[in-house]
Protein backbone atom coordinates (compact mmCIF):
# COMPACT_ATOMS: atom_id res chain seq x y z
CA UNK A 1 0.00 0.00 0.00
CA UNK A 2 1.39 3.42 -0.96
CA UNK A 3 0.20 5.41 2.01
CA UNK A 4 1.80 5.15 5.42
CA UNK A 5 1.53 7.86 8.06
CA UNK A 6 3.40 7.55 11.33
CA UNK A 7 1.34 9.44 13.88
CA UNK A 8 3.02 8.02 16.93
CA UNK A 9 -0.32 6.57 18.01
CA UNK A 10 -1.21 2.91 18.23
CA UNK A 11 -4.58 1.35 18.81
CA UNK A 12 -5.32 0.89 22.51
CA UNK A 13 -6.56 -2.57 23.50
CA UNK A 14 -8.12 -3.17 26.92
CA UNK A 15 -10.52 -5.64 28.44
CA UNK A 16 -12.24 -3.67 31.19
CA UNK A 17 -13.14 -0.54 29.29
CA UNK A 18 -11.88 2.19 27.01
CA UNK A 19 -12.34 5.92 26.53
CA UNK A 20 -11.35 8.05 23.53
CA UNK A 21 -11.69 11.84 23.49
CA UNK A 22 -10.09 14.88 21.89
CA UNK A 23 -8.17 15.87 25.06
CA UNK A 24 -6.16 13.60 27.41
CA UNK A 25 -7.51 15.10 30.64
CA UNK A 26 -11.04 14.29 29.48
CA UNK A 27 -10.02 10.76 28.56
CA UNK A 28 -8.52 10.27 32.00
CA UNK A 29 -11.72 11.58 33.62
CA UNK A 30 -13.64 8.90 31.75
CA UNK A 31 -11.18 6.21 32.83
CA UNK A 32 -11.45 7.50 36.41
CA UNK A 33 -15.24 7.04 36.27
CA UNK A 34 -14.78 3.45 35.10
CA UNK A 35 -12.24 2.72 37.84
CA UNK A 36 -14.66 4.11 40.44
CA UNK A 37 -17.18 1.46 39.44
CA UNK A 38 -19.03 3.52 36.88
CA UNK A 39 -20.01 2.36 33.42
CA UNK A 40 -19.63 3.68 29.89
CA UNK A 41 -22.46 6.16 30.43
CA UNK A 42 -20.82 7.66 33.52
CA UNK A 43 -17.51 7.81 31.66
CA UNK A 44 -19.04 9.60 28.67
CA UNK A 45 -20.63 12.34 30.76
CA UNK A 46 -17.52 12.75 32.94
CA UNK A 47 -15.43 13.23 29.81
CA UNK A 48 -17.94 15.61 28.22
CA UNK A 49 -18.01 17.80 31.33
CA UNK A 50 -14.20 18.01 31.43
CA UNK A 51 -14.16 18.97 27.76
CA UNK A 52 -16.51 21.85 28.63
CA UNK A 53 -13.61 23.14 30.74
CA UNK A 54 -10.46 22.19 28.80
CA UNK A 55 -11.72 22.72 25.21
CA UNK A 56 -14.09 25.58 25.95
CA UNK A 57 -14.57 27.05 22.48
CA UNK A 58 -15.83 23.72 21.11
CA UNK A 59 -18.33 22.45 23.62
CA UNK A 60 -20.16 22.94 26.86
CA UNK A 61 -23.32 22.66 28.87
CA UNK A 62 -24.59 25.76 27.05
CA UNK A 63 -24.57 23.82 23.79
CA UNK A 64 -26.30 20.74 22.45
CA UNK A 65 -25.46 17.03 22.43
CA UNK A 66 -26.57 13.76 20.83
CA UNK A 67 -25.84 10.20 21.87
CA UNK A 68 -26.21 6.62 20.72
CA UNK A 69 -26.17 4.31 23.74
CA UNK A 70 -25.50 0.59 23.37
CA UNK A 71 -26.61 -1.43 26.37
CA UNK A 72 -24.95 -4.80 26.89
CA UNK A 73 -26.89 -7.55 25.17
CA UNK A 74 -28.99 -5.26 22.99
CA UNK A 75 -29.18 -5.57 19.21
CA UNK A 76 -29.18 -1.86 18.34
CA UNK A 77 -28.46 1.47 20.04
CA UNK A 78 -30.86 3.86 21.76
CA UNK A 79 -30.80 7.41 20.43
CA UNK A 80 -30.88 10.56 22.54
CA UNK A 81 -31.54 14.02 21.15
CA UNK A 82 -30.16 16.67 23.48
CA UNK A 83 -30.67 19.63 21.16
CA UNK A 84 -32.71 22.66 22.14
CA UNK A 85 -35.56 24.54 20.51
CA UNK A 86 -35.62 28.10 19.24
CA UNK A 87 -37.07 30.82 21.43
CA UNK A 88 -40.74 31.74 21.43
CA UNK A 89 -40.49 35.53 21.30
CA UNK A 90 -40.53 35.96 17.53
CA UNK A 91 -42.06 34.38 14.41
CA UNK A 92 -40.65 33.92 10.92
CA UNK A 93 -42.97 36.55 9.48
CA UNK A 94 -41.78 39.06 12.09
CA UNK A 95 -38.16 38.43 11.16
CA UNK A 96 -38.97 38.86 7.48
CA UNK A 97 -40.90 42.05 8.26
CA UNK A 98 -37.69 43.38 9.84
CA UNK A 99 -36.01 42.91 6.47
CA UNK A 100 -33.92 39.94 7.49
CA UNK A 101 -32.67 37.88 4.54
CA UNK A 102 -30.78 35.33 6.63
CA UNK A 103 -30.11 34.46 10.24
CA UNK A 104 -27.08 36.18 11.76
CA UNK A 105 -24.01 34.05 12.42
CA UNK A 106 -23.41 35.12 16.03
CA UNK A 107 -25.24 36.83 18.87
CA UNK A 108 -28.50 36.48 20.76
CA UNK A 109 -30.78 35.58 17.82
CA UNK A 110 -28.69 32.46 17.16
CA UNK A 111 -29.07 31.03 20.68
CA UNK A 112 -31.41 28.08 21.13
CA UNK A 113 -32.20 26.44 24.46
CA UNK A 114 -29.02 24.69 25.68
CA UNK A 115 -29.72 20.98 25.76
CA UNK A 116 -26.38 19.44 26.74
CA UNK A 117 -26.73 19.66 30.52
CA UNK A 118 -30.16 18.06 30.35
CA UNK A 119 -28.80 15.17 28.31
CA UNK A 120 -25.83 14.67 30.65
CA UNK A 121 -28.11 14.41 33.67
CA UNK A 122 -30.71 12.29 31.85
CA UNK A 123 -28.15 9.68 30.77
CA UNK A 124 -26.55 9.33 34.19
CA UNK A 125 -29.93 9.19 35.89
CA UNK A 126 -31.20 6.52 33.49
CA UNK A 127 -28.17 4.26 33.17
CA UNK A 128 -25.26 5.46 35.28
CA UNK A 129 -23.89 3.65 38.31
CA UNK A 130 -22.35 6.73 39.94
CA UNK A 131 -23.87 9.81 41.54
CA UNK A 132 -24.01 12.82 39.22
CA UNK A 133 -21.77 14.72 41.65
CA UNK A 134 -19.08 12.03 41.31
CA UNK A 135 -19.35 12.17 37.53
CA UNK A 136 -18.86 15.96 37.51
CA UNK A 137 -16.07 16.07 40.10
CA UNK A 138 -13.12 15.97 37.66
CA UNK A 139 -14.60 18.85 35.66
CA UNK A 140 -15.26 20.79 38.86
CA UNK A 141 -11.65 20.37 39.95
CA UNK A 142 -10.22 21.52 36.60
CA UNK A 143 -12.57 24.50 36.46
CA UNK A 144 -11.82 25.50 40.06
CA UNK A 145 -8.07 24.77 40.27
CA UNK A 146 -7.06 25.19 36.65
CA UNK A 147 -5.73 23.10 33.78
CA UNK A 148 -2.78 23.54 31.39
CA UNK A 149 -3.86 24.33 27.83
CA UNK A 150 -2.88 21.62 25.35
CA UNK A 151 -1.08 22.43 22.05
CA UNK A 152 -3.71 22.10 19.30
CA UNK A 153 -6.38 23.62 21.54
CA UNK A 154 -4.08 26.59 22.18
CA UNK A 155 -3.67 27.12 18.44
CA UNK A 156 -7.42 27.02 17.71
CA UNK A 157 -8.20 29.19 20.77
CA UNK A 158 -6.00 31.90 19.29
CA UNK A 159 -8.24 32.13 16.23
CA UNK A 160 -11.62 32.39 17.97
CA UNK A 161 -11.21 34.79 20.90
CA UNK A 162 -12.27 37.70 18.69
CA UNK A 163 -15.90 36.52 18.73
CA UNK A 164 -16.28 36.96 22.52
CA UNK A 165 -18.85 39.70 22.99
CA UNK A 166 -18.41 40.98 26.54
CA UNK A 167 -15.80 41.99 29.08
CA UNK A 168 -16.89 39.08 31.26
CA UNK A 169 -16.38 36.60 28.41
CA UNK A 170 -12.90 37.98 27.74
CA UNK A 171 -12.09 37.90 31.45
CA UNK A 172 -12.89 34.18 31.64
CA UNK A 173 -11.49 32.97 28.32
CA UNK A 174 -8.50 35.20 27.64
CA UNK A 175 -5.36 36.29 29.43
CA UNK A 176 -5.34 40.10 29.31
CA UNK A 177 -7.30 39.95 26.06
CA UNK A 178 -5.15 37.31 24.37
CA UNK A 179 -5.69 33.59 23.98
CA UNK A 180 -3.74 31.42 26.44
CA UNK A 181 -0.48 29.89 25.30
CA UNK A 182 0.34 26.20 25.31
CA UNK A 183 0.80 25.03 28.88
CA UNK A 184 -0.72 28.15 30.42
CA UNK A 185 -3.03 27.51 33.37
CA UNK A 186 -6.66 28.50 32.84
CA UNK A 187 -9.60 28.40 35.26
CA UNK A 188 -13.36 28.82 35.18
CA UNK A 189 -14.49 28.89 38.84
CA UNK A 190 -17.97 30.20 37.97
CA UNK A 191 -18.61 27.11 35.86
CA UNK A 192 -17.41 24.94 38.74
CA UNK A 193 -20.10 26.56 40.89
CA UNK A 194 -22.76 25.81 38.27
CA UNK A 195 -21.69 22.16 38.13
CA UNK A 196 -21.82 21.90 41.93
CA UNK A 197 -25.30 23.44 41.93
CA UNK A 198 -26.69 21.00 39.37
CA UNK A 199 -25.06 18.08 41.16
CA UNK A 200 -26.68 19.11 44.44
CA UNK A 201 -30.10 20.31 43.27
CA UNK A 202 -30.76 18.62 39.94
CA UNK A 203 -31.81 20.00 36.56
CA UNK A 204 -34.13 22.57 38.10
CA UNK A 205 -31.05 24.48 39.21
CA UNK A 206 -30.06 24.98 35.56
CA UNK A 207 -33.41 25.19 33.74
CA UNK A 208 -35.72 26.90 36.24
CA UNK A 209 -33.83 28.98 38.77
CA UNK A 210 -31.25 31.73 38.81
CA UNK A 211 -29.09 30.12 36.10
CA UNK A 212 -32.03 30.00 33.68
CA UNK A 213 -32.84 33.63 34.43
CA UNK A 214 -29.25 34.67 33.76
CA UNK A 215 -29.21 32.79 30.46
CA UNK A 216 -32.46 34.44 29.34
CA UNK A 217 -31.31 37.92 30.38
CA UNK A 218 -28.03 37.48 28.50
CA UNK A 219 -29.80 36.39 25.33
CA UNK A 220 -32.49 39.07 25.52
CA UNK A 221 -29.89 41.78 26.10
CA UNK A 222 -28.34 40.76 22.78
CA UNK A 223 -31.67 40.80 20.90
CA UNK A 224 -32.35 37.08 21.24
CA UNK A 225 -35.65 35.26 21.62
CA UNK A 226 -35.49 32.92 24.64
CA UNK A 227 -37.89 33.05 27.58
CA UNK A 228 -37.94 31.35 30.98
CA UNK A 229 -40.80 29.17 29.78
CA UNK A 230 -38.62 28.03 26.87
CA UNK A 231 -35.98 26.94 29.37
CA UNK A 232 -38.46 25.22 31.71
CA UNK A 233 -40.13 23.27 28.89
CA UNK A 234 -36.93 21.77 27.57
CA UNK A 235 -36.61 17.97 27.65
CA UNK A 236 -34.23 15.37 26.25
CA UNK A 237 -35.90 13.20 23.62
CA UNK A 238 -35.44 9.44 23.16
CA UNK A 239 -35.17 8.70 19.44
CA UNK A 240 -35.09 5.72 17.08
CA UNK A 241 -31.73 5.64 15.27
CA UNK A 242 -31.73 5.33 11.49
CA UNK A 243 -29.72 2.57 9.84
CA UNK A 244 -28.58 1.18 6.53
CA UNK A 245 -26.93 -2.11 5.62
CA UNK A 246 -23.50 -1.58 4.06
CA UNK A 247 -21.63 -4.63 2.76
CA UNK A 248 -23.09 -6.87 5.45
CA UNK A 249 -22.80 -4.40 8.33
CA UNK A 250 -25.54 -2.24 9.84
CA UNK A 251 -24.51 1.40 10.22
CA UNK A 252 -26.55 3.41 12.74
CA UNK A 253 -26.83 7.19 12.86
CA UNK A 254 -28.93 9.60 14.90
CA UNK A 255 -32.08 10.68 13.00
CA UNK A 256 -32.96 14.26 11.99
CA UNK A 257 -32.58 17.01 13.03
CA UNK A 258 -29.01 15.67 12.72
CA UNK A 259 -27.29 15.06 9.39
CA UNK A 260 -26.49 11.39 10.01
CA UNK A 261 -28.77 10.11 7.24
CA UNK A 262 -26.47 11.79 4.70
CA UNK A 263 -23.70 9.40 5.75
CA UNK A 264 -26.07 6.47 5.17
CA UNK A 265 -27.09 7.73 1.72
CA UNK A 266 -23.43 8.20 0.82
CA UNK A 267 -22.60 4.66 1.91
CA UNK A 268 -25.61 3.23 0.09
CA UNK A 269 -24.53 4.93 -3.14
CA UNK A 270 -20.94 3.73 -2.63
CA UNK A 271 -22.19 0.16 -2.38
CA UNK A 272 -24.36 0.57 -5.49
CA UNK A 273 -21.35 1.70 -7.57
CA UNK A 274 -19.08 -0.91 -5.94
CA UNK A 275 -16.57 1.61 -4.65
CA UNK A 276 -15.05 -1.10 -2.45
CA UNK A 277 -13.62 -2.87 -5.52
CA UNK A 278 -11.23 0.04 -6.08
CA UNK A 279 -7.82 0.08 -4.36
CA UNK A 280 -8.00 2.09 -1.10
CA UNK A 281 -5.49 4.69 -2.30
CA UNK A 282 -6.70 5.32 -5.83
CA UNK A 283 -8.26 8.12 -7.86
CA UNK A 284 -11.13 5.77 -8.73
CA UNK A 285 -12.09 5.24 -5.08
CA UNK A 286 -11.86 8.92 -4.11
CA UNK A 287 -13.85 9.91 -7.20
CA UNK A 288 -16.69 7.51 -6.41
CA UNK A 289 -16.82 8.58 -2.76
CA UNK A 290 -16.87 12.28 -3.71
CA UNK A 291 -19.68 11.78 -6.22
CA UNK A 292 -21.71 9.79 -3.68
CA UNK A 293 -21.16 12.55 -1.15
CA UNK A 294 -22.48 15.21 -3.55
CA UNK A 295 -25.75 13.36 -4.03
CA UNK A 296 -26.12 12.59 -0.33
CA UNK A 297 -25.64 16.22 0.67
CA UNK A 298 -28.09 17.43 -1.98
CA UNK A 299 -30.72 15.35 -0.16
CA UNK A 300 -29.42 16.47 3.23
CA UNK A 301 -29.77 20.17 2.53
CA UNK A 302 -33.19 19.71 0.97
CA UNK A 303 -34.72 17.62 3.74
CA UNK A 304 -32.96 17.85 7.11
CA UNK A 305 -35.18 19.59 9.64
CA UNK A 306 -36.97 19.14 12.95
CA UNK A 307 -39.18 16.05 12.46
CA UNK A 308 -41.86 17.65 14.65
CA UNK A 309 -42.32 20.23 11.88
CA UNK A 310 -41.46 18.26 8.75
CA UNK A 311 -41.90 14.63 7.81
CA UNK A 312 -38.38 13.81 6.62
CA UNK A 313 -38.80 11.15 3.88
CA UNK A 314 -36.19 8.80 5.32
CA UNK A 315 -37.84 5.61 4.11
CA UNK A 316 -37.64 6.82 0.54
CA UNK A 317 -34.18 8.37 0.82
CA UNK A 318 -32.70 5.16 2.23
CA UNK A 319 -34.64 2.72 0.04
CA UNK A 320 -32.81 0.44 -2.35
CA UNK A 321 -34.92 1.65 -5.25
CA UNK A 322 -34.07 5.30 -4.61
CA UNK A 323 -30.38 4.65 -4.04
CA UNK A 324 -30.13 2.56 -7.22
CA UNK A 325 -31.76 5.33 -9.26
CA UNK A 326 -29.54 8.02 -7.75
CA UNK A 327 -26.43 5.89 -8.28
CA UNK A 328 -27.13 5.93 -12.02
CA UNK A 329 -26.15 9.61 -11.94
CA UNK A 330 -22.58 8.71 -10.96
CA UNK A 331 -20.24 8.49 -13.95
CA UNK A 332 -16.97 6.67 -13.27
CA UNK A 333 -15.25 8.83 -15.91
CA UNK A 334 -16.42 12.37 -15.13
CA UNK A 335 -17.78 14.60 -12.38
CA UNK A 336 -21.28 15.91 -11.75
CA UNK A 337 -22.07 19.47 -10.76
CA UNK A 338 -22.81 19.89 -7.06
CA UNK A 339 -26.06 21.64 -6.11
CA UNK A 340 -25.99 24.75 -3.96
CA UNK A 341 -26.91 24.36 -0.32
CA UNK A 342 -27.08 27.91 0.99
CA UNK A 343 -26.13 26.98 4.58
CA UNK A 344 -23.25 28.39 6.59
CA UNK A 345 -20.95 25.97 8.36
CA UNK A 346 -18.92 25.66 11.55
CA UNK A 347 -16.54 23.02 12.83
CA UNK A 348 -15.94 23.40 16.57
CA UNK A 349 -17.34 20.31 18.27
CA UNK A 350 -16.17 17.45 20.46
CA UNK A 351 -16.82 13.77 19.91
CA UNK A 352 -16.03 11.02 22.40
CA UNK A 353 -16.52 7.28 22.67
CA UNK A 354 -16.62 5.08 25.77
CA UNK A 355 -17.02 1.39 26.52
CA UNK A 356 -16.95 -0.73 29.66
CA UNK A 357 -16.19 -4.27 30.73
CA UNK A 358 -19.87 -5.23 30.86
CA UNK A 359 -20.34 -4.56 27.14
CA UNK A 360 -21.97 -1.12 27.25
CA UNK A 361 -20.76 1.54 24.82
CA UNK A 362 -21.60 5.19 24.13
CA UNK A 363 -21.19 7.30 21.01
CA UNK A 364 -21.43 10.91 22.21
CA UNK A 365 -21.10 14.31 20.55
CA UNK A 366 -21.39 17.77 22.12
CA UNK A 367 -21.04 21.17 20.46
CA UNK A 368 -21.41 24.95 20.55
CA UNK A 369 -21.37 24.86 16.71
CA UNK A 370 -18.83 27.57 15.77
CA UNK A 371 -15.89 28.47 18.01
CA UNK A 372 -17.34 29.94 21.24
CA UNK A 373 -20.79 29.58 19.66
CA UNK A 374 -22.82 32.77 19.76
CA UNK A 375 -19.94 34.63 21.41
CA UNK A 376 -22.14 35.12 24.48
CA UNK A 377 -21.00 33.96 27.92
CA UNK A 378 -23.53 34.18 30.75
CA UNK A 379 -22.17 36.55 33.45
CA UNK A 380 -21.30 34.89 36.73
CA UNK A 381 -21.65 31.36 35.32
CA UNK A 382 -18.88 30.71 32.81
CA UNK A 383 -21.50 29.16 30.49
CA UNK A 384 -20.92 29.66 26.77
CA UNK A 385 -24.06 29.76 24.61
CA UNK A 386 -24.24 28.04 21.23
CA UNK A 387 -25.18 29.59 17.89
CA UNK A 388 -27.12 26.68 16.36
CA UNK A 389 -30.01 28.98 15.50
CA UNK A 390 -27.83 30.49 12.78
CA UNK A 391 -28.59 27.40 10.70
CA UNK A 392 -32.29 28.17 10.39
CA UNK A 393 -33.46 29.32 6.97
CA UNK A 394 -35.72 32.35 6.47
CA UNK A 395 -37.34 30.87 3.38
CA UNK A 396 -40.88 29.96 4.55
CA UNK A 397 -41.04 27.08 2.06
CA UNK A 398 -37.90 25.36 3.32
CA UNK A 399 -38.28 22.50 5.85
CA UNK A 400 -35.62 24.14 8.03
CA UNK A 401 -37.38 27.52 8.07
CA UNK A 402 -37.29 29.39 11.37
CA UNK A 403 -40.25 28.89 13.71
CA UNK A 404 -40.70 29.36 17.46
CA UNK A 405 -39.98 26.26 19.57
CA UNK A 406 -38.32 24.43 16.68
CA UNK A 407 -35.03 22.54 16.60
CA UNK A 408 -32.62 23.75 13.88
CA UNK A 409 -30.58 21.71 11.40
CA UNK A 410 -27.71 20.05 13.28
CA UNK A 411 -24.39 18.89 11.91
CA UNK A 412 -23.33 16.81 14.93
CA UNK A 413 -23.79 13.05 14.57
CA UNK A 414 -22.75 10.03 16.67
CA UNK A 415 -22.36 6.71 14.85
CA UNK A 416 -22.39 3.00 15.65
CA UNK A 417 -21.65 -0.18 13.69
CA UNK A 418 -23.27 -3.61 14.13
CA UNK A 419 -23.06 -6.96 12.39
CA UNK A 420 -25.73 -9.63 12.76
CA UNK A 421 -27.26 -7.66 15.66
CA UNK A 422 -23.94 -7.65 17.56
CA UNK A 423 -22.13 -4.41 18.23
CA UNK A 424 -18.91 -3.88 16.32
CA UNK A 425 -18.17 -0.44 17.71
CA UNK A 426 -19.00 3.21 18.18
CA UNK A 427 -17.42 6.07 16.24
CA UNK A 428 -17.71 9.71 15.34
CA UNK A 429 -15.80 12.42 13.50
CA UNK A 430 -16.42 16.05 14.38
CA UNK A 431 -16.11 18.93 11.97
CA UNK A 432 -19.32 20.68 10.87
CA UNK A 433 -20.33 19.69 7.31
CA UNK A 434 -17.31 17.38 7.16
CA UNK A 435 -18.91 14.92 9.55
CA UNK A 436 -21.24 12.86 7.37
CA UNK A 437 -18.73 12.58 4.52
CA UNK A 438 -16.05 11.61 7.04
CA UNK A 439 -18.33 8.91 8.48
CA UNK A 440 -18.69 7.44 4.99
CA UNK A 441 -14.94 7.38 4.48
CA UNK A 442 -14.26 5.93 7.92
CA UNK A 443 -16.80 3.10 7.60
CA UNK A 444 -15.41 2.24 4.16
CA UNK A 445 -11.91 2.08 5.66
CA UNK A 446 -13.11 -0.31 8.37
CA UNK A 447 -15.50 -2.50 6.39
CA UNK A 448 -13.95 -2.54 2.91
CA UNK A 449 -10.27 -2.56 3.84
CA UNK A 450 -10.25 -4.09 7.35
CA UNK A 451 -8.46 -1.14 8.95
CA UNK A 452 -8.18 -0.86 12.73
CA UNK A 453 -9.87 2.14 14.42
CA UNK A 454 -6.62 4.12 14.61
CA UNK A 455 -5.62 3.42 11.02
CA UNK A 456 -9.11 4.17 9.74
CA UNK A 457 -9.11 7.52 11.55
CA UNK A 458 -5.60 8.42 10.39
CA UNK A 459 -6.17 7.57 6.73
CA UNK A 460 -6.09 10.75 4.60
CA UNK A 461 -9.54 12.15 3.90
CA UNK A 462 -11.12 14.34 1.31
CA UNK A 463 -13.46 17.22 2.07
CA UNK A 464 -15.93 18.27 -0.59
CA UNK A 465 -17.54 21.69 -0.20
CA UNK A 466 -21.03 21.62 -1.65
CA UNK A 467 -21.33 25.35 -2.18
CA UNK A 468 -18.08 25.92 -4.10
CA UNK A 469 -17.97 22.38 -5.53
CA UNK A 470 -14.30 22.08 -4.64
CA UNK A 471 -12.42 19.14 -3.17
CA UNK A 472 -9.67 19.39 -0.59
CA UNK A 473 -7.34 16.41 -0.28
CA UNK A 474 -5.44 15.89 2.91
CA UNK A 475 -1.66 15.53 2.99
CA UNK A 476 -0.89 11.88 2.37
CA UNK A 477 -2.88 11.62 -0.87
CA UNK A 478 -0.12 11.15 -3.48
CA UNK A 479 0.29 13.48 -6.48
CA UNK A 480 -0.77 10.90 -9.09
CA UNK A 481 -4.19 10.59 -7.40
CA UNK A 482 -4.57 14.36 -7.31
CA UNK A 483 -3.73 14.44 -11.02
CA UNK A 484 -6.19 11.65 -11.73
CA UNK A 485 -8.99 13.52 -9.98
CA UNK A 486 -8.20 16.71 -11.91
CA UNK A 487 -8.40 14.78 -15.18
CA UNK A 488 -11.87 13.57 -14.20
CA UNK A 489 -12.91 17.21 -13.72
CA UNK A 490 -12.64 17.72 -9.94
CA UNK A 491 -11.61 21.18 -8.81
CA UNK A 492 -9.05 20.76 -6.04
CA UNK A 493 -8.45 23.25 -3.25
CA UNK A 494 -5.30 23.51 -1.19
CA UNK A 495 -5.57 21.07 1.70
CA UNK A 496 -5.05 23.70 4.38
CA UNK A 497 -8.12 25.56 3.10
CA UNK A 498 -10.44 23.09 4.80
CA UNK A 499 -10.67 21.25 8.08
CA UNK A 500 -10.70 17.49 8.16
CA UNK A 501 -12.28 17.17 11.58
CA UNK A 502 -11.09 14.81 14.24
CA UNK A 503 -12.57 11.55 15.46
CA UNK A 504 -12.57 8.79 18.01
CA UNK A 505 -13.60 5.15 17.73
CA UNK A 506 -13.91 2.11 19.99
CA UNK A 507 -14.55 -1.32 18.47
CA UNK A 508 -14.92 -4.87 19.72
CA UNK A 509 -11.84 -7.11 19.45
CA UNK A 510 -12.63 -10.63 20.62
CA UNK A 511 -13.20 -10.23 24.39
CA UNK A 512 -11.64 -6.76 24.53
CA UNK A 513 -12.12 -3.26 23.17
CA UNK A 514 -9.78 -1.62 20.65
CA UNK A 515 -9.75 2.19 20.53
CA UNK A 516 -8.25 4.95 18.41
CA UNK A 517 -7.99 8.73 18.75
CA UNK A 518 -7.47 11.06 15.81
CA UNK A 519 -4.01 12.62 15.44
CA UNK A 520 -5.68 15.79 14.15
CA UNK A 521 -6.66 16.68 17.74
CA UNK A 522 -4.90 16.69 21.10
CA UNK A 523 -6.80 13.52 21.95
CA UNK A 524 -6.04 10.23 23.59
CA UNK A 525 -7.46 6.74 23.65
CA UNK A 526 -6.93 4.85 26.90
CA UNK A 527 -8.20 1.73 28.61
CA UNK A 528 -7.71 -0.52 31.60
Amino acid sequence: MFWRRSTGRSDVIAGNGAVATSQPLATQAGIHALRMGGNAIDAAVAAAAVLDVVEPFSTGCGGDAFALVHLAGSTKPIGYNGSGHSGSLVTLSELRDRGWQAMPVRGGPTVTVPGAMHLWHTLVDAYGLLEFSDVLNPAIRYARDGFPVSPIIAEVWRHVTGVLRSDYAREVFTVNGAAPRRGQLMKNPDLASVFRGVAAEGLGYFYEGDIAERIVRTVEADDGFLTLDDMRRHATTVTEPVSLSYCGYDVYEHPPNGQGFAALIMLGLMEEVEASTAPPMSAERYHLMIEAKKLAYADLYAHNADPDFYDVPLDELLSGKYLKKRAEMIDRNSVMEAPENGLTSGNDTIYLATADGEGNAVSFINSLYMGFGSGLVVPGTGIKLQNRGSLFRLDPDHPNAYAPNKRPFHTIIPGALYQESEIEGVFGIMGGPHQAQAHGQFISNVVDYCMSPQEALDYPRFHHDQESDTVALENGVPPHIQGGLRKLGHRLAHETSFGFGGGQAIFRLQESWIAGSDFRKDGQAAGF
